[in-house]
Order: C-alpha cells, then sequence, then structure tokens
C-alpha cells in the first residue's frame, strides 16, 4: 500500500491491532523512543501526555449524563451557526450591489460567507467525535444538519459547499451518517431509509456516488444484522430504477455472494444490467483469472446487442486479458469490437498497433473507414454529453470527418482524404473535426521526403500543430501512459518512413496542397482575421519549404513572391510573413 493512500477507518485499526499483537514489548518500546526522536521539542510534553494510561471505562450513568449534554450544545451550536449564516444571506442585496462582493476580494468566491467555513468545519469534526464515541443518534442528527446548512443559498444562488470547508473528509462524513441511520434505524425500515440518504448526499457532499462498502468500513464494529441487510437490500434495489439503484444492485451482490453472485447476475441479467458484465471480469480480474474473463467476455459479446455501447468496456476487458494470455489474434478480435462499439480515434490508433503491418492491416482499415462513413451517415438519435461525475460507458459517440481522415491517411487511400477534405471549408482549421487541418500538413511532410524529426522549421511547426489539434481531448482509453498526441507522432513517423509516392502521384498531391494553401491563405488574408495572420504565413512558408525540398526552388519563390504581390497592403500579415522566412532561412544555414 501507498504511503499516500486512503485507508478506510476499520481497516486502519484492523492493521492497527494486527501490528500490536505481532510486537512483543520491547519492540514496542523500540517504535515508541523512534517516534520519540522524531518529535519536534516543542512537540515534546503532548507527546509525552499522549503516553499516559487510559482511564476506565466511566459508567453507564455518565455516558448518558455526557451525551445529553453533548447533544444539547452540538446540536445547538449547529442551529445557531445555521442562523449566522441565514443572516448574513438576508444582507445578499446590500453586498452583492457593492464592488467586489462589499468589500471582499475578487478571488474569493465565497464572499461573505468565508467566516462560517471554518466553525463548520469544527462542527463536522465533533459530529465524527459523536460517531466515533458511540453516540449514533447524535451523529445522526448533527450530519443531517450540516447537510442542510450546505445546501443554503441566497437569492443570488450563493452560499457555503461541502468543497469550501477545507480539513473535512467528506467521504468519511458521509459514511458515517450513513452508518448512523443504519443503526439507528428499525431493521425493517433500514432499505428506504439509506437509500434516500444515499440519493441525497451527492448534493450535499459533492463528492462521487457513496457506496455501502463505505458504511461497512467506516466502523471497526461489525454492521449489525449484515447477512439479513444484504438480503433485504437487494430485494428492496430490486424494485428501483436509475443508473445508481443498479450500482448499489451489483455492489450489493458482491458484498454477499462474492465473484460466484456477479457471475449469475451478469448471466441472468446481463442484457438488462450490462455493467453486471464489467463488474464480474473485474473481480475475475482480481483473483489473476484472466482466461476466465477471456471467456466471459467472448460470451458477453455473443450476448449483448450489437452497436450497444457498452460492448466497448467489455472488449477492453478481453483485451486486458487476452494481453496477460499473450493471445494476439483474441487482442485484434476485441479490439475491432471496442472500434465498432465505439468508433473513435483512440480505438482507430488501436485497431492500427493490434494488426500486424501490410496487407491485413490495410485491410482492417479500410473496413474500419467503411464503419465510420456509415456511422457518420446515420449519427446516434440519443444525446451523446454526459453530466459531470457520471462515466460514458453507455453513450455513443459521434463520428467527426476528421477520424474518417485520420483513417483514410492511415489506409493509405490519399485520393480518398484530399476529396474528403477538399469539400471542407479553408477556415477552422483549429477544429479537430476539420479533415484539411490534418490532411494538408501531412501531405506536406510526405511531399517533403523527411521524416518528421527532420522537417524545415515551418513544416515541422505545422505539422506539430496537426497532430496537436486533430487528437482533441480524446482520453487515453486503452493505452494509459500514452497521449493520443504521442501515439500520433509514433504511428505517422512510421507512416512517413514507409510511404514512397511516385513523380506523377506527388506532383497532383502537391499541385492539391498549394491549390487549397492559396485558398486558405486568401480566406484569412481578405477576410481580415488578423489574429490567424500568423497561421496563414506559416502554411505560405510551409509551402515553400516543401517546393524547395522536392527540388523546386523557384517555384517556391514564385510563391512567395505571389503572396506578397496579392496583400500588399496588409501590414499585418507581411510582418507574421517575414517572420515565417527568417525562420526558415535560419533552418537553411
Amino acid at each position: 500500500m501507498s504511503l499516500t493512500e486512503n485507508i478506510s477507518l476499520k481497516a486502519f485499526w484492523d492493521a492497527l491491532e494486527q501490528r500490536l499483537a505481532a510486537c512483543s514489548a520491547d519492540e514496542l518500546r523500540a517504535i515508541l523512543r523512534a517516534m520519540a526522536q522524531e518529535t519536534p521539542p516543542g512537540e515534546r510534553p503532548a507527546f509525552l501526555a499522549k503516553l499516559e494510561p487510559v482511564a476506565e471505562a466511566i459508567t453507564a450513568q455518565a455516558i448518558t449524563a455526557q451525551q445529553e449534554i453533548a447533544q444539547e450544545d452540538l446540536l445547538a451550536d449547529i442551529e445557531d451557526l445555521v442562523s449566522q449564516i441565514e443572516a448574513t444571506q438576508a444582507d445578499a442585496d446590500d453586498w452583492e450591489g457593492e464592488t467586489e462582493w462589499g468589500g471582499h476580494d475578487d478571488e474569493d468566491s465565497l464572499g461573505p460567507y468565508a467566516e462560517f467555513a471554518e466553525p463548520l468545519a469544527r462542527l463536522f469534526d465533533r459530529a465524527a467525535a459523536a460517531f466515533d464515541t458511540g453516540h449514533l443518534p447524535l451523529a445522526r442528527d448533527a450530519y443531517a444538519a450540516l447537510s442542510e446548512a450546505l445546501t443554503l443559498e441566497d437569492d443570488y444562488g450563493r452560499g457555503i459547499r461541502a468543497y469550501d470547508v477545507t480539513g473535512v473528509d467528506l467521504r468519511e462524513a458521509g459514511a458515517r451518517y450513513l452508518r448512523a441511520v443504519y443503526e439507528t434505524e428499525p431493521p425493517a425500515s433500514r432499505p428506504p431509509a439509506i437509500l434516500a440518504q444515499m440519493l441525497r448526499a451527492p448534493a450535499w457532499l459533492s463528492q462521487p456516488r457513496p457506496t455501502l462498502e463505505s458504511l461497512l468500513q467506516i466502523s471497526p464494529r461489525p454492521l449489525p444484522d449484515r447477512e439479513r441487510f444484504l438480503a433485504d437490500w437487494i430485494a428492496f434495489l430490486r424494485t428501483q430504477e436509475g443508473s445508481a439503484a443498479d450500482a448499489w444492485l451489483r455492489e450489493a451482490v458482491r458484498l454477499a455472494h462474492g465473484t460466484a453472485g456477479l457471475a449469475a447476475l451478469a448471466r441472468d441479467e446481463g442484457t438488462t444490467r450490462p455493467r453486471a458484465y464489467l463488474d464480474w471480469f473485474t473481480a475475475l480480474a482480481q483473483e489473476g483469472k484472466s482466461r476466465e474473463v477471456l471467456i466471459a467476455a467472448q460470451a458477453a459479446l455473443q450476448t449483448l446487442p450489437a452497436g450497444l455501447p457498452i460492448r466497448a468496456a467489455v472488449a477492453d476487458q478481453l483485451c486486458a486479458a487476452a494481453a496477460k494470455l499473450d493471445e494476439p489474434q483474441a487482442v485484434r478480435a476485441g479490439r475491432w469490437e471496442a472500434f465498432l462499439a465505439k468508433p473513435t480515434l483512440p480505438r482507430l490508433l488501436d485497431l492500427w498497433d493490434a494488426a500486424p503491418a501490410g496487407a491485413e492491416r490495410t485491410a482492417l482499415l479500410r473496413q474500419a473507414i467503411q464503419h465510420l462513413e456509415d456511422c457518420l451517415a446515420h449519427p446516434p438519435s440519443q444525446p451523446v454529453g454526459f453530466a459531470m461525475g457520471e462515466d460514458d460507458l453507455e453513450r455513443p459517440v459521434w463520428v467527426g470527418k476528421g477520424t474518417i481522415a485520420h483513417a483514410d491517411l492511415l489506409a493509405e487511400d490519399f485520393d480518398a482524404a484530399c476529396e474528403l477534405a477538399g469539400r471542407a471549408e479553408v477556415l477552422s482549421w483549429s477544429s479537430s473535426d476539420h479533415p484539411q487541418g490534418l490532411v494538408v500538413p501531412f501531405l506536406l511532410a510526405l511531399l517533403s521526403g523527411k521524416t518528421p524529426g527532420a522537417l524545415p522549421p515551418n513544416l515541422a511547426q505545422l505539422w506539430q500543430g496537426a497532430i496537436s489539434t486533430s487528437a482533441g481531448f480524446w482520453p487515453n482509453v486503452t493505452t494509459p501512459g500514452d497521449s493520443v498526441p504521442k501515439r500520433l507522432e509514433r504511428i505517422y513517423a512510421e507512416l512517413l518512413a514507409r510511404v514512397s509516392l511516385d513523380d506523377n502521384e506527388g506532383e497532383t498531391l502537391l499541385a492539391w496542397c498549394l491549390e487549397v494553401a492559396q485558398r486558405r491563405v486568401a480566406a484569412i488574408v481578405s477576410g481580415q482575421h488578423r489574429k490567424s495572420y500568423d497561421k496563414a504565413a506559416l502554411l505560405t512558408v510551409a509551402c515553400a519549404e516543401a517546393l524547395r525540398l522536392r527540388g523546386r526552388v523557384g517555384a517556391a519563390g514564385t510563391l512567395l513572391d505571389d503572396v506578397r504581390e496579392r496583400f500588399p497592403r496588409h501590414r499585418a500579415f507581411q510582418t507574421e510573413l517575414n517572420t515565417a522566412l527568417q525562420k526558415m532561412e535560419r533552418g537553411l544555414r
């Protein structure tokens, strides 16, 4: 376990007891001496105070008395702070109309509510203490009141939120609250009570969906009536709808019945609960059962409907297992299934990496192009975005022309790439979906006869910009540690080093690039898109560099002269052109 990894309270106490049991008295003394040596001088008295023997447990009457006093004080203090927050909110109109939030720092999003953050943190600490000392009704009421405080807002939608309360572990606070609700509810009403609180918890905790596991791990005490509750919880969740209820049902099945229970759930209800497959595969992988994962994932892909987006995640699990088993054919099959379900740029690159070089790879890429074009012609009927905190496993993807352009180039179908890019407008190359912004720089790099690392400066910048832009914001779906731009650089470097063109094909492609480039430059400069003058100059000189590398120095000069003469009055553009030319001249030295 990493020294910075979070550990649940139950796991912490269990580990502590295990270590204490394993140590002799002399070993414990050595540990304490080592801790004492590391104690700063100012903290030595406090360290020694902690070594006093724990007093005998106080009487039940004293506990009851202390609990009543603590309950009265804690709840009253929370109520008092809530009253102060509400009073501040009543004055919202006054400070809202003043400059910089009524004298508060413009960068301080809390404004007048900042003074409540520290008192709220202390109240959370006191609620945690009530829970840890077994005062569960008090803890439940305190956390409920604190949750209400964090939902208060004025007429402008402002207030103090959980993420403003620093120094409080909100996951643990939520888990303590749920555990307190559980232990103070009658067994028959626990499932609906727990569900109600779990559904509202993210609204005030600003944390990911709470889990039953957190409720179990927040206390070293065993969960009362665990087996009965899990059975009731599963039965109750089966009557509920929504992704949250489905997630909690799958978690409960795992806790109650382990991997075998997840297997049964997936086999029986996988078509309606497809994430059960993923939970099952994850459990098998944690047990080191890669062969079982591979077989089960293959069966799942046979069962789940074609076109279901979550099939991509199932295929990813298949590929991970197949890679561990060193079965490249199964990896290739899985990559193809993942691409069919979610035809994205990263998954297109997965196909390239998984397929053997040569005719088999080219044939696979041509199949991918056909699938991409079909998807482009028939876009998803449902939204593809997803809310904050959700994943996109069950969301379809939009296929853009930029991905098709990549596929055309990787399949070495340069005519198709030119046809696709030629139909696009010559502006908006900054969009990852714009095919021209990729195709023109690639072809200029190819026509130069140089590898990416040896390109002249303007052409190198143009190509690097094309890689960065066309990569978009795709996450690294299946290749952690290897970003999409890095993958594109590697793959295209391999392609540029291998592909050669005959003279006729080269001249045809060069003429097309020059024609598109001239139209783009004219559109930028004539349209006075001043912020893009540097882009027009970069493209112009990159074309000249490509011409020079092909031995056409005169044509390069003519191109530059024509551009200069066409826009003599656009001084800002002429300045950018001079800058690009100076860069080219430095590169020739």
